[in-house]
């Protein structure tokens, strides 16, 4: 039960940066006053600063490139090599 905790952590965490990444939004609202109605309309910009989203991008990048250099390093590397030759010298005729 823990691991699905655990992945679900990660999805929460994911989603939060995805909709604080998501483009600018508009909405618009008519409010009631009186005789007249009001249109107002609303703009919602990034969550986080423009500088930050490279920078999350970039932390992003290296964690993404150290987990494939662990795993490639466990599956490829971590093997032991099998010491067995396919190269056998050809025989000569002694004289």
């Amino acid at each position: 039960m823990v691991v699905g905790k655990k992945s679900a952590a990660y999805v929460v965490i994911f989603l939060v940066l995805l909709a604080c990444c998501i483009q600018e939004s508009e909405a618009t609202r008519r409010v009631l006053r009186g005789r007249r109605t009001l249109t107002r309309r609303y703009f919602t910009g990034l969550a986080i600063p423009g500088w930050l989203l490279p920078v999350l991008i970039g932390i992003g990048e290296l964690v993404l490139g150290g987990a494939l250099y662990l795993v490639l390093n466990r599956v490829i590397l971590a093997k032991s090599v099998q010491e067995t030759s396919t190269y056998t010298p050809a025989k000569q005729h002694e004289v």
